[in-house]
């Protein structure tokens, strides 16, 4: 057995006398008649299988076997026969406690149930109301035959809210042993994890559901105020803890032996409820590494210690920096949720604990450097009493991570410390943003500073495809072979000048990692010195990216990994990945031509409409062209691969305004998208592809020439003054824009073009084309009309 097992069983040796002795052969009486009776049966296969019959499995069967165990084994001498000393002087006459004694019949009952398998948490619940109702039962006031009364409800409502709350911490801690499974070899085969996994969380489970509120609502509120003032209250609260965990130490007993052990274990815990308060705080120590707490939030540096003691009521944890002042000394403490997170997420810790965990402090805003810690202890009794205790250590920062790719943010939540959260738009947010041509890569990456940790190197890979990040199976950092931090490579701190390296000012904290060190002359004192300064610069992934490594990414183009690994001066690595889609696929943009016109030749309005057309309804012309953007990943059809934003085409008289053409497939039944000035979905085909001008790199299926489509159809009532009023928006055109009958004038065409890859500058900025103007000749040539309104 390990010297530090907290286990049942694991208390040191009870002296053989006569009460622990006739406490042991009550217990084994108490079971005798049915070990006896199950002895029998088990004797007999078909006797057996006639009881399996006779009796199904039944939820008050079970609770009637308990009771019976625990009705015939828990009398008021074995009680009183268990106590210490100074629980028989507390409690004094019998009269007095014995609502108390009843109850911890039902705590005894209530942890044997719980733990004669394993539980839901719902499972529990269900064993926590009989609980409740066990205690209602003893004081007489049971809802048995009749309805809940409004109290009754909500009591059974606050019992099921602090049942959520006790067992939330330990289904949020299975779940991240789940999420992070490689150390459990080694904690196996070390002898760290063994058969007794588990116990103590069981019993954390119960203090947390055992609180004052709970209290109230297991006896209801008039019976708490008439016992609440007893003086001996709070001991019945540590009675009944160690009963529930005797009672579930009983459901888990195999032999003689034990039964022997879970009794010895019970009489140590009852000793336990009258200890002086205990203060003690063992980590952290020394050079302390602030970890990821997904749970909480932010980075965080775990408190393991003791707080216990007669008639314990609370905890509370603070932090300061140190600065020689005595402990007891209450000048420049923090605390509070901004700083310190608790066991089950209370504003204190509520529940005593033995060597555990005591807390979290939020260390994400502090700076390294020296701290001290103060737990301090308080009691019920008497009123405000307290003892505290300090520890200090040094804070270790670890910040390392990427937050923003050519200003596209991580996505938040789940934000930068979640290694698969992706690049993405903040407005509208969450959706996952390409990048491309010159990118900016930013984030953090410091290290230190205790006991010569500090920073020595900052390096930025890339590797194909969106690889597991840190921690995850599969993660490898021989993965990425491609740098960012072209040509100086990886940023070291250290000689030349390696004090001026190590100034402030080049400390890599929510800024550029592609950045690199620079000779820099400056004017100091009056003389001029060189140092070496932090430079940014933007990666060139149209460029640097590798052309056609595989199948997947083509042109530079795809999905990679980014991989952030900064190293101490002790040689240890820290790492930090980022998913994230580069686009250096081009972008193609052409005006092609207005249907029907032959091309060299003016227009003449009277040949595109037909004569006496009313100015009332449209005259349509499908205006021709190309705008292209080819997908990231040729395999994949879907976004973000499908990286196409939007077109929009203008038109501009010679000497003119412009007129911003609305984008529909028919001026007769219009039919717009969001924005009834841009078509978002590509027309026509260039006809070739970006593969073709690199070598060994094949290009997909294309057609084999330029294709031409619909670019949106025109009403040529823009164009005639005469008619031009009759259009509403958004087709009006400006004024001075059409023409009046019997006039010509030049008119140029131009397409604009551009997908949804960022780069530094934002959205649009990295691929986007116009198009050079297609001029075109246009005469007003239609007969009749006198030129009316604003644009005659």
């Amino acid at each position: 057995m390990k010297k530090d097992d907290k286990r049942p069983g694991a208390a040191a040796d009870s002296p053989r006398d006569p009460d622990f002795q006739f406490v042991l052969e009550q217990l084994l009486a108490a079971y005798q008649p049915i070990l006896e009776r199950e002895l029998k049966l088990s004797q007999s296969a078909e006797q057996l299988e006639d009881e399996e019959e006779k009796q199904p499995f039944d939820c008050e069967a079970e609770i009637a076997l308990g009771s019976q165990i625990f009705e015939r084994f828990f009398t008021e001498e074995v009680a009183l026969r268990l106590l210490p000393p100074e629980g028989r002087q507390l409690l004094g006459p019998i009269e007095r406690w014995r609502w108390c004694y009843l109850h911890i019949r039902c705590c005894i009952l209530f942890g044997w149930l719980v733990c004669r398998g394993p539980r839901t948490f719902r499972g529990f619940f269900y064993y926590l109301y009989r609980y409740w109702l066990c205690i209602r039962q003893i004081l007489g006031t049971a809802p048995v035959g009749r309805p809940l009364t409004g109290e009754e409800r909500d009591d059974l409502h606050t019992l099921a809210t602090a049942a959520a709350a006790g067992y939330r911490p330990y289904l949020t801690d299975q779940l991240a042993t789940v999420e992070f499974p490689l150390s459990l070899p080694d904690e196996v085969t070390s002898g760290k994890l063994d058969c007794t996994e588990g116990e103590a969380e069981t019993a954390a489970i119960f203090e947390r559901v055992l609180s004052l509120e709970t209290a109230r609502a297991l006896l209801g509120r008039k019976e708490f105020e008439a016992h609440s003032h007893e003086p001996f209250f709070w001991f019945c609260r540590c009675w009944c803890l160690c009963a529930i965990r005797f009672g579930c130490c009983l459901a888990r007993a195999r032999s003689l032996v034990e039964f022997l052990r879970c009794l010895r274990f019970y009489q140590e815990c009852l000793r336990h409820c009258f200890q002086p308060l205990r203060c003690e705080v063992v980590k952290p120590t020394g050079c302390t590494d602030e970890k990821p707490n997904p749970v909480i939030g932010g980075l965080t540096v775990t408190v393991v210690g003791t707080a216990t003691g007669s008639f314990f009521q609370h905890y509370t944890l603070e932090i300061r920096k140190v600065e020689g002042a005595d402990c007891q000394n209450n000048d420049g403490w923090s605390t509070g949720p901004a700083w310190v997170a608790y066991p089950g997420g209370g504003a204190v810790g509520t529940i005593p604990v033995v060597n555990g965990v005591l807390g979290w402090i939020k260390t994400t805003t502090l700076s390294p450097g020296s701290y001290e810690i103060r737990l301090c202890v308080y009691a019920t009794q008497p009123a405000g009493a307290r003892t505290c205790c300090c520890l200090q250590f040094n804070l270790f920062k670890k910040l390392v991570w990427i937050e923003r790719v050519a200003n596209a943010p991580v996505l938040t939540p789940p934000g930068p410390f979640v290694f698969d959260a992706p690049i993405a738009n903040a407005s509208p947010g969450g959706v996952v943003v390409p990048v491309g041509c010159c990118v900016t890569v930013r984030g953090t990456a410091f290290v230190g500073e205790c006991n010569n940790r500090k920073i020595k190197c900052v390096d930025l890979r890339y590797g194909l495809g969106f690889l597991p990040g840190p921690g995850m199976i599969g993660f490898n950092p021989a993965d990425y072979f491609g740098s960012l931090l072209v040509p100086t490579g990886p940023i070291c701190y250290d000689g030349p000048d390696e004090a001026l390296k190590r100034a402030p000012w080049n400390e890599i904290i929510s800024r550029a990692l592609t950045t690199r060190f620079v000779p820099t002359t400056i004017d100091f004192l009056g003389s001029t010195i060189t140092v070496f300064k932090l430079q940014d610069f933007c990666f060139d992934s149209a460029n640097l990216l590798p052309p056609c490594p595989d199948a997947a990414h083509h042109c530079r183009s795809g999905k990679y990994t980014l991989l952030l690994d900064v190293t101490d001066t002790l040689g240890n690595h820290y790492y930090d990945t980022q998913h994230v889609w580069f686009d250096n696929k081009p972008i193609y943009g052409k005006f092609s031509a207005l249907e029907g016109l032959p091309g060299c030749s003016d227009m003449s309005l009277k040949k595109f409409v037909p004569p006496g057309a009313p100015c009332g309804a449209a005259w349509p012309l499908n205006t021709l062209g190309i705008a292209y953007d080819e997908y990231i990943d040729n395999a994949d059809l879907t976004y973000p691969s499908d990286n196409f934003d939007y077109y929009a085409l203008v038109i501009t008289r010679q000497g003119g305004p412009s007129y911003t053409v609305p984008i529909t497939p028919s001026v007769l039944a219009p039919i717009f998208g969001p924005d009834p000035f841009r078509g978002n979905t590509r027309v026509g085909d260039p006809g070739t592809r970006c593969e073709v001008t690199i070598p060994a790199c094949p290009p997909p299926g294309f057609p084999p020439g330029e294709i031409a489509g619909v670019l949106t159809q025109l009403d040529l009532r823009i164009f005639d003054a005469v008619c031009a009023g009759s259009l509403v928006a958004p087709f009006t055109p400006p004024g001075g824009f059409p023409l009046k009958r019997g006039e010509c004038c030049g008119y140029a065409f131009q397409l604009y073009v551009q997908d949804k890859t960022w780069n530094d500058a934002g959205p649009g900025q990295c691929h986007h084309v116009w198009t050079p103007p297609w001029a075109v000749c246009i005469c007003n040539d239609l007969s009749g009309g006198t030129n009316p309104g604003p644009f005659g």
